[in-house]
C-alpha cells in the first residue's frame, strides 16, 4: 500500500459540517476503491496532497504552504467551490514562481494522477544513499563533462566513489567468471572463446567491485583497458545493464547520473550512445555505441569493438518502438528530455556496432547548438512528463 500524505483544507464556515465529513469519506473511497493508498499525515519523502475541500480554503493554504517543500499538489473535488479555490491557489503559486499541479477529473483520472506523481516522488527518494563508482577519471576527450561530487550528493543524495583502474586490473587478474550461464550462451555465437573468456573476466571483476563498494552502478574509463590489456568492457556492460547494474562508458559522470535516474523512474535499462548524424530539418538522427543492454534487444551479434578492432562490441537489434531520450547537464541545473521513435537499425562499417536511426517528436536544434556533452541516453516508452515532473522535485 502506498502512503500518501493528506492535508485537508476547508473554510471556517464548513469546519463542523457533518455532510462535508460524509462527502469527504465518499470522495476518497471513490478515487481509491481498491485501497491502494493509505492517506496519512505528511511524512518526509512521500507525496503530499493538499485536499482543497471547499471555497474559502485559500487563506489557510497561504498560512501553511511554506512548511512543506514544493511542488504543491492540489486535490480537487467537483463541488463546494473546490476547483475555484484551487485555481486561486495555483495562481498564487505561479506568482511566487513556485510549481503546483491540480489533480482533478473522474475518480479514475484522479487515482492515476496520484499514482503518477507518487512514482516520481518515490524515484527521488530511492536515490538517497545510492553509491555510484567512477572507475578511473573521465576519458581525456570528455572535456565538458566534469561534475562537482559534493553538489551531486547535496542535490540528489547520490554518492560518487572514485576507484582506481589499478584496482580493477587486479580484480581482472583473478580470472573470475561470475555468469557461467550467459558465458555458455555466448560461446555459441563466436569462435573466439579466449576473447570471450577475457571479456567475462572483466565482467566478473566489475561485478565484484560493485559488491565491494556497494555500488548500484558505475562509469569506467574504458579505453584504458584497451591500452593496458588489449580488451574491451563493452560485453560486460551489456550484461551488467541487463542485470540491473547501471554501467556507463568513458567515465562520463553526467551520463551515469542520467542513466541511474532513468532506471529509478522506469525500472528499465538504458542505452548510452554517441550521435553520428543529426538533421534538425527532418528531426532525424543516428546514434551508435559498441555496448547496449541485452534486455533492450530482440537479437544481437558479437562483433569487435569499433575503434580498436579488439574484444567484443555488441551489434544489437532494437525494437521499432517509441523512446524517451534524456541527459542531465554537467552543472546539474537542467535535464533535457526528448521523445521519438526508432525507425530502424543500421549496420554501417564506420560507426560503433549498435546503430539506431531515430525520429524525434520535438525540434532538436539544441542537440547541436546547446549540447550537454556528446552522449544521449535512450529507454523505451514515452516518459517525458514523468521525467519533467521528477526533475522539478529538485
Amino acid at each position: 500500500m502506498r502512503k500518501i500524505g493528506l492535508i485537508k483544507l476547508r473554510s471556517v464556515m464548513s469546519g463542523q459540517d457533518p455532510a462535508l465529513v460524509r462527502e469527504e469519506a465518499a470522495f476518497l473511497r471513490s478515487i481509491d476503491p481498491a485501497d491502494e493508498f493509505a492517506f496519512v499525515k505528511p511524512l518526509k519523502g512521500i507525496l503530499t496532497l493538499f485536499f482543497i475541500e471547499t471555497g474559502g480554503s485559500e487563506i489557510y493554504f497561504k498560512d501553511l504552504y511554506e512548511r512543506y517543500p514544493g511542488p504543491y499538489y492540489l486535490l480537487v473535488q467537483g463541488s463546494r467551490n473546490s476547483l475555484a479555490a484551487s485555481l486561486e491557489i495555483l495562481s498564487f503559486l505561479r506568482q511566487k514562481g513556485l510549481e503546483g499541479h491540480l489533480i482533478q477529473g473522474t475518480p479514475e483520472a484522479i487515482h492515476a494522477e496520484i499514482a503518477f506523481f507518487a512514482r516520481a516522488q518515490e524515484a527521488k527518494l530511492s536515490l538517497q544513499g545510492v553509491r555510484l563508482g567512477v572507475i578511473g577519471k573521465p576519458s581525456d576527450w570528455l572535456i565538458a563533462s566534469d561534475v562537482d561530487y559534493k553538489a551531486v550528493q547535496k542535490k540528489f543524495g547520490i554518492e560518487l566513489v572514485d576507484i582506481s583502474i589499478r584496482e580493477l586490473l587486479q580484480a581482472i587478474e583473478l580470472h573470475k567468471i561470475a555468469d557461467e550461464k550467459t558465458f555458455n550462451e555466448m560461446l555459441k555465437k563466436t569462435r573466439r572463446a579466449d576473447d570471450l573468456r577475457e571479456s567475462f573476466y572483466i565482467h566478473g571483476a566489475l561485478r565484484a567491485l560493485c559488491e565491494t563498494y556497494r555500488l548500484s552502478g558505475f562509469t569506467l574509463r574504458c579505453f584504458d583497458l584497451v591500452k593496458k590489456i588489449q580488451q574491451t568492457s563493452c560485453l560486460a556492460f551489456s550484461i551488467l545493464n541487463r542485470d540491473g547494474i547501471v554501467a556507463g562508458c568513458e567515465g562520463d559522470v553526467p551520463s551515469l547520473l542520467t542513466m541511474r535516474m532513468m532506471k529509478a523512474l522506469t525500472g528499465q535499462s538504458v542505452f548510452m550512445a554517441n550521435p553520428a548524424r543529426i538533421d534538425p530539418s527532418s528531426r532525424e538522427a543516428v546514434y551508435a555505441h559498441c555496448t547496449c543492454p541485452l534486455d533492450m534487444l530482440s537479437g544481437y551479434a558479437l562483433a569487435t569493438h569499433f575503434e580498436s578492432g579488439l574484444g567484443f562490441g555488441i551489434r544489437g537489434d532494437f525494437r521499432k518502438d517509441v523512446f524517451t531520450a534524456a541527459k542531465l547537464s554537467p552543472d546539474l541545473a537542467s535535464f533535457r528530455v526528448l521523445t521519438g521513435s526508432i525507425a530502424g537499425n543500421l549496420a554501417e562499417a564506420e560507426l560503433c556496432r549498435s546503430q539506431i536511426k531515430v525520429k524525434f517528436d520535438q525540434p532538436i536544434e539544441d542537440l547541436i547548438e546547446k549540447p550537454y556533452g556528446n552522449h544521449l541516453l535512450f529507454t523505451y516508452g514515452n516518459h517525458k512528463r514523468l521525467f519533467d515532473v521528477f526533475f522539478s522535485l529538485f
